[in-house]
């Protein structure tokens, strides 16, 4: 595989990340996630890391907005 991020986002309160390498930093309106090749940015209100693992990653909340900084 690319062992590229893969994002899936049920509505704007759920998002699946597979592929990530670690949480940068978190709070109740930001999650900074490292990947292979940069990093992802989850912006919103009332964000919860609610499933961590190696390579998995579940955030509940009103999600606002999402960006991959390369």
């Amino acid at each position: 595989m690319l062992d590229l991020p893969r994002i899936t986002m049920i509505g704007n309160l759920q998002l699946y990340l597979e592929n990530h390498r670690g949480v940068i930093s978190y709070d109740q309106n930001q999650v900074r996630v490292a990947a292979k090749e940069g990093e992802i940015i989850i912006r919103g209100e009332n964000l919860q890391i609610k499933n961590l693992m190696a390579e998995e990653l579940v955030i509940k909340g009103s999600i606002e907005g999402l960006e991959y900084d390369l």
